[in-house]
């Protein structure tokens, strides 16, 4: 209506302009134009605006899917190389689809953690999954993260009765390999008088701190292993870490995971689950075949510098076992255990898969006799394959005096019912009810350090 009466001189004076504002009709024209130009401007300017937004949405948009893109790809990838390294139906396929989808369940707790580096948290393992690199039946694993060199952190103990612990700091985001900084163990911790103490985590040192571990340059993360000999009676140490603020009247937030936080980090969680799923592989097939070598550090491979260790490769045929002999080294500590192909501890609370120096039988010339079959061969020191004609075989010694002390071990493939062939006279004939004990004892002392209640 308006438009049309700005195009009806006489109309529009008549009726609602009076003469004077006739008279003025051009300046009311050109005003009108003036604000008609504005108001188009705005809505192009609006309607500009919604393209970009939605342009950009949908780079958003593309980019939110690359992390989880990433994920399902390792994923099938992960499959892929599975079926390469296994033959079908075989139960090394099978653990191998399962070792992949471990792998991604263990990894996103640490990759996706909604805390950061100003609130870091204490994790345990058995009672999270932490099946990966022959992780120990004998070790409570803690992981204390993330941590940053921006800050320092103070982490106190009150002791329990474990022989032996190790402290290690491990890298984030370095690249290849682990990326392993400094160190602790329970021979080099100055204790209070109480037995409690206190260890200082941060990048620098200037008040010669007894007990200090220094922190790389960016994120990072400390894995404490508890030893346990004796499973059914042992108690941990119970720990608290603090942060040392530098500005103590800040509260502690961590930021909630975003769309460009999860991309980061999921696609830093796909390469970390590539790495493994080749990383221990690789290790047990390069492996000798049934020979077990002289130990060696695993300085540089994730190992604790002093944890000296041994690895092979194991395969029985039909009726077959394998006779591992190592003579008693007099170590703060000492085990042996059964992995699969891809680097998992086998089963070891319901099956006798794994001994440490306080579990196994000794025989009365100083050397443990242990057997690798599938069957139970009637000995104290069985260790069972479970299924697995293939696998790998590990063992530690921790804190020897030094590497020249340490025996080399000797391996033999023999027949199963050949066996008391190779055994001393008075080595011990192993009953099914002694079996039956025996594994209830270790189930239980599992139970006990999944649920640390004493």
């Amino acid at each position: 209506m308006i438009f049309g009466c700005l195009w009806q001189p006489i109309f529009f004076e008549e009726v609602f302009l009076q003469p004077f504002v006739f008279r003025h009709r051009l300046k009311f024209f050109i005003l009108f134009l003036l604000m008609t130009a504005a108001i188009v401007g705005l809505i192009a300017k609006s309607k500009i605006n919604s393209i970009k937004n939605e342009l950009a949405n949908t780079v958003l948009s593309d980019m939110e899917g690359e992390g989880f893109a990433k994920l399902v790809s390792v994923l099938s990838e992960a499959g892929a190389y599975v079926d390469e390294q296994t033959k079908p139906g075989s139960i090394d396929r099978a653990q191998g689809y399962r070792y992949a989808l471990r792998q991604m369940a263990q990894w996103q707790s640490l990759f996706m953690t909604d805390h950061n580096a100003n609130s870091p948290t204490i994790s345990r393992c058995p009672s999270r999954l932490c099946k990966y690199g022959y992780d120990n039946p004998d070790t409570v694993y803690l992981l204390v993260g993330p941590l940053s060199d921006d800050y320092g952190y103070r982490l106190t103990g009150r002791p329990g009765t474990l022989s032996y612990t190790t402290y290690q700091v491990f890298g984030i985001g370095t690249g290849d390999g682990f990326g392993t900084g400094g160190t602790l163990e329970t021979s080099n911790i100055d204790l209070d008088p109480d037995g409690s103490f206190e260890i200082l985590l941060s990048a620098r040192n200037d008040d010669d701190h007894p007990n200090h571990i220094e922190l790389p340059a960016g994120n990072s993360q400390l894995v404490l292993r508890q030893l346990f000999r004796d499973w059914n009676s042992e108690t941990e140490t119970a720990y608290q870490i603090d942060i040392i603020n530098p500005n103590p009247d800040k509260p502690h937030q961590p930021q909630t995971l975003g769309s460009s936080s999860f991309d980061k980090r999921a696609i830093g969680l796909g390469r970390f689950v590539e790495r493994s799923m080749r990383g221990y592989r690789n290790i047990i097939a390069n492996a000798p075949l049934n020979v077990l070598p002289k130990a060696n550090g695993l300085v540089g491979n994730g190992g604790f510098p002093t944890n000296f260790t041994s690895n092979m490769r194991y395969e029985l045929g039909d009726s077959e076992a394998i006779l591992v002999e190592i003579p008693f080294v007099d170590v703060i500590y000492s085990n042996i255990q059964l992995g699969s192909l891809w680097g998992e501890s086998l089963v070891y609370g319901a099956r006798t898969t794994s001994f440490n120096d306080f579990q196994a039988h000794l025989d009365g010339d100083g050397v443990y006799r242990y057997v690798i079959s599938e069957t139970d061969p009637g000995v104290p020191n069985w260790l069972d394959a479970t299924g697995h004609p293939k696998g790998g075989m590990f063992h530690r010694w921790q804190s020897p005096v030094s590497a020249d002390v340490l025996p080399e071990p000797q391996t033999k493939l023999i027949k199963l019912k050949n066996l008391r062939d190779h055994l001393p006279v008075d080595h011990p004939v192993f009953t099914p009810k002694q079996r039956a004990e025996q594994l209830r004892l270790r189930l239980h002392g599992l139970h006990r350090r999944q649920n640390p209640v004493y």
